[in-house]
């Protein structure tokens, strides 16, 4: 059996990326913290000091955080390059600036994050995040805005959440978080990854029953896959204890007997062996017979709980050479 350790799409290595990277990657919320400066500001006039430079000016209409002039200028290399915000803004147009101070000079924090479209929904967001005074303040808010209508914001306060240091939710707030995820899984959309990291990271029973859930009742394999990704870094016992009670159909076997073959297999064992019991379906006894194996079951061991082909198909399938393939076939 697999070691149950995966680390899902939300999960940010920040240690195996370089400090540009993280900017790229960080958060509004943690922008607007990290911040030294948060301004909405319009753009007046492009003043490049050379063809290697593209530097604006911009008129200044609301400080939300630190201090900068009615009037103040941003300066980058030129070019529509990677990282590069100030490129595309004409004159006239209306920004919310996120800016840190190197020396003297101003520039945009995060690159192309640093500088977004001045909407009242995110400036609502930007300004309550600042309004907050620690990490328990500001998970709750960020748990209030998971399902915001405005896209935006419920991406920006999902990944946020996912990487706060201290990530303690009352039972109100887990509750939001639980919703907020079962809809991405079910609408397929991406804020699904770091809304399952936020998630993994509560470790109560109730959640665990929600990611079980919402794991056997997802329909697209994608969002299966990374649940079950997520389940596998969530209390071996506590999955397996509570696995059984949310199985109900034919196909929930099958997803239940995948995820307990990735679990550690001094946890999953019993668990197992029940489903054999009780599971008639040829796929699902394959499927345990295989990670019994794989865990070191001798095959005489389990001739009188599952059919001779199954079992051994079982061992074949387990004997057989390992091959490489990049891509998994969706199943119809």
């Amino acid at each position: 059996m697999k070691n149950g350790i995966c680390t899902v799409a939300a999960s940010f290595l920040w240690f195996a990326v370089p400090a540009a990277a993280q900017e790229q990657a960080t958060a509004l919320s943690t922008a607007a913290r990290a911040a030294a400066v948060v301004v909405r500001a319009t753009v007046v006039v492009a003043t490049d000091p050379s063809p290697e430079w593209h530097r604006l000016s911009f008129r200044t209409s609301e400080v939300l955080k630190g201090t900068v002039g009615g009037s103040f200028a941003l300066l980058e290399p030129a070019g529509a390059c990677c990282g590069r915000s100030l490129f595309a803004l004409q004159p006239g147009q209306s920004c919310l600036l996120f800016l840190r101070q190197i020396g003297a000079v101003l520039h945009p924090f995060g690159g192309s994050r640093g500088v977004l479209p001045d909407e009242p929904e995110i400036v609502a967001h930007v300004r309550a995040v600042l309004q907050t005074g620690n990490d328990a303040a500001l998970a709750s808010l960020l748990a209030r805005n998971l399902m915001h209508a405005e896209p935006r914001v419920a991406d920006d306060a999902a990944q946020a959440l996912a990487v706060l240091p201290r990530l303690e939710l009352a039972a109100p707030e887990r509750q939001l978080l639980a919703v907020a995820l079962d809809d991405a899984v079910r609408r397929g959309l991406t804020r699904a990854a770091p809304l399952l990291e936020a998630a993994v990271r509560q470790r109560d029973d109730a959640m665990v029953d929600e990611l079980l859930r919402a794991y056997l009742g997802a329909h697209r394999e994608d969002m299966a896959t990374l649940l079950r990704k997520g389940l596998g870094r969530c209390r071996a016992a506590d999955v397996s204890q509570r696995l059984p009670m949310h199985v109900v159909t034919d196909a929930g076997a099958l997803r239940a007997a995948e995820l307990l073959v990735d679990l550690p297999a001094a946890e999953a064992r019993q668990a197992l062996l029940a489903m054999l019991r009780d599971q008639s379906s040829p796929r699902v006894q394959l499927c345990v017979a295989e990670g019994l194996l794989a865990a070191g079951m001798r095959g005489e061991q389990l001739t009188s709980a599952l059919p001779a082909p199954v079992l051994d198909l079982a061992q074949r399938r387990l004997d057989a050479p390992r091959t490489f393939r990049s891509i998994t076939p969706l199943r119809r």
